[in-house]
């Protein structure tokens, strides 16, 4: 059963597959022993360690050390948001990319994707993909001295007046004033390894 914990844990199979891969003929036996060992089903095991690393930090742009970090962890825990950055970082510049091409390619549907990333983040995938889209103009912006335009193409906007509206929205300035200011810019890049 700790095995069934740790996969509960940390990977994103369904309770059904956990329940297979630890020799269970079927789901209710599974729960019905899980409950027995651990107090909790396996839903409510999975749900309570979700909500747990959730409370411990809340997402803001831009990242700070801390955001980052909890996010890397977060990475680690669940596969599927692993490779969501992978194929986000990728498709950074297509500013053509959809939720839908992201959800085909993660191989389930736009609309489970949303409940998956709502679900472990609090918000909608499109918000994830715009929000990783300016934190890497950010990143672009401070560390690589880019202009904005080329940190507007580079990050997948349509152009430097997208870029800068959205950016004045959550970093609170301009992304010219921005680059002039010195502060912690994650390695966007360090999401997919």
């Amino acid at each position: 059963m700790e095995y069934a914990k740790e996969m509960l844990d940390y990977s994103s199979h369904s309770i059904e597959e956990i329940a297979n891969r630890c020799g269970f003929n079927g789901l209710s036996s599974f729960s019905r022993t899980f409950k027995q060992e651990f107090n909790n089903s396996p839903s409510e095991y999975r749900k309570k360690k979700v909500d747990e690393t959730t409370e411990s930090w809340s997402w803001k742009i831009p990242f700070n050390e801390n955001c980052f970090d909890q996010l890397l962890l977060l990475k680690k825990k669940h596969v599927w948001l692993a490779k969501l950055f992978i194929i986000v970082i990728d498709n950074l510049d297509n500013e053509l990319f959809s939720i839908e091409e992201l959800a085909n390619k993660l191989f389930v549907s736009s609309s489970n994707l949303n409940r998956k990333v709502q679900g472990l983040l609090g918000f909608s995938t499109a918000r994830l993909v715009r929000d990783l889209r300016l934190q890497y103009a950010a990143q672009l912006l401070s560390t690589e001295n880019k202009s904005v335009t080329e940190a507007a193409s580079l990050a997948g906007f349509f152009d430097a007046a997208h870029l800068s509206r959205y950016f004045k929205q959550n970093f609170g300035c301009s992304p010219g004033e921005y680059r002039d200011v010195n502060i912690f810019s994650p390695d966007i890049d360090k999401l997919k390894q």
